[in-house]
């Protein structure tokens, strides 16, 4: 999405100064010191006149020896707590990334095919017309995954999407074939296949479909099979779709430009592109048996980070995968290791570090927290690598 972009873009010059108040501020520090700290950041990353109320943050630094758990503010007129489940937004790509992974271990697909072979024209009509030439028959999952296939965003305000929605018409029930549709309808391509990168959750909803065609069974079965019942995440479901095993409680507050949506029917806005609700738990033990090789062999997963696209400076993509390059914000942040995984327009990011098994997850619950949880993010990392 351009609006993460403009977002994010306006937080390069925010870092670079913070990456000189860093340089300076590198005294060591005891794990009780840097506990404190990071309870003080994101304590003050709440912010009334931005519709940022809340922050959960979980950080696990095994080579330091340390683990953060920590919650913020209120939700739901409640203090919010680290148990608290809350909509992982665009998080939820990794989790349709991993199940097209799953299909692709068990010789059902690859990522060099087709889409068309699993999608019959009447869904893949319009979508994917670039200067009068239709290219549906050239699209592959691949494309889909990374972004480049050329296909327009419905949930993109630049797009002319469907984001207002959320809290313009409360009361709308989407579907996946809807929202497929208003693209058909409303959009147009930006590039032929391969020739470009253009961030779209309408991609990823054609993934959902792929892996529902390909199965035989709903995405939120598959997700419930694949990934949360084998990994206990009990505390996790497909939002409108399934249900957790510990049993549904109200999530945290959701703020879309201004407006809590948590509770609204347009919140069926996502699906397979974000649709998820979990915990920082359920998203720790998720992330660490990924990469531990317990979902998808390990060669399937290298071939998801292949980081050939820029996301923006700073953010590379690979195929349903961001990769965190510190440095490239600012070269004082060089420090700081590459971490991977994904971040959400809510403020929810989920990342992994492989050479030191480090995780970090947040949730700020607000779209207006996107730059902020960036800055959080290297803030807390900073400071754990001053932990002696």
């Amino acid at each position: 999405m351009k609006i993460w972009k403009i977002l994010l873009f306006a937080l390069v010059t925010i870092i670079v100064l913070l990456g000189i108040v860093i340089w300076f501020s590198t005294k060591p520090l005891t794990k009780e010191q840097a506990i404190k700290d990071i309870q003080n950041v994101i304590d003050g990353s709440l912010n009334k006149k931005q519709s940022i109320y809340s922050a959960l943050v979980y950080m696990d630094a095994p080579q330091k020896g340390l683990e953060v758990k920590y919650a913020s503010g209120t939700s739901n007129g409640q203090p919010i707590d680290t148990n608290q489940p809350f909509h992982v937004a665009s998080v939820g790509k990794l989790f349709t990334a991993t199940l097209i992974g799953y299909l692709v271990d068990q010789g059902q697909i690859t990522l060099e095919d087709p889409i068309h072979l699993y999608l019959n024209n009447e869904m893949l009509s319009g979508l994917f017309v670039y200067e009068g030439v239709d290219y549906q028959d050239k699209v592959t999952i691949q494309h889909l995954l990374s972004h480049t296939s050329g296909i327009a965003d419905y949930f993109a305000k630049e797009d002319g999407g469907l984001v207002e929605s959320l809290y313009l018409s409360p009361d709308t029930v989407y579907t996946p074939q809807s929202l497929v549709q208003f693209t058909q309808e409303h959009q147009s391509a930006y590039f032929a296949p391969g020739n470009g990168y253009h961030y779209s959750d309408t991609g990823y909803i054609l993934l959902g479909l792929i892996i529902e065609s390909v199965s035989g069974k709903p995405f939120h079965e598959m997700l419930h099979e694949v990934i949360f019942d084998p990994l206990a995440m009990d505390n996790s479901y497909l939002m409108f779709y399934s249900e957790p095993k510990n049993g549904k409680r109200p999530i945290a507050e959701v703020w879309i430009d201004g407006h809590e949506v948590s509770q609204f029917n347009s919140v069926t806005i996502d699906w397979a592109g974000g649709g998820i609700v979990s915990t920082l738990d359920d998203l720790a033990v998720y992330i660490r048996a990924l990469y531990h090789g317990e979902i998808i062999r390990k060669e399937t997963l290298d071939a998801f980070q292949q980081f050939d696209y820029e996301f923006m400076t700073g953010i590379q993509y690979g195929n349903g995968f961001m990769r965190m390059e510190f440095d490239k914000f600012s070269p004082i942040l060089g420090f700081l290791p590459q971490m991977t995984g994904h971040m959400g327009v809510l403020g929810t990011q989920l990342f992994y570090d492989q050479e030191t098994d480090m995780v970090y997850v947040s949730s700020f619950g607000s779209s207006d927290a996107t730059a902020t949880s960036v800055k959080i993010m290297i803030q807390i990392l900073s400071t754990v690598y001053r932990v002696q």
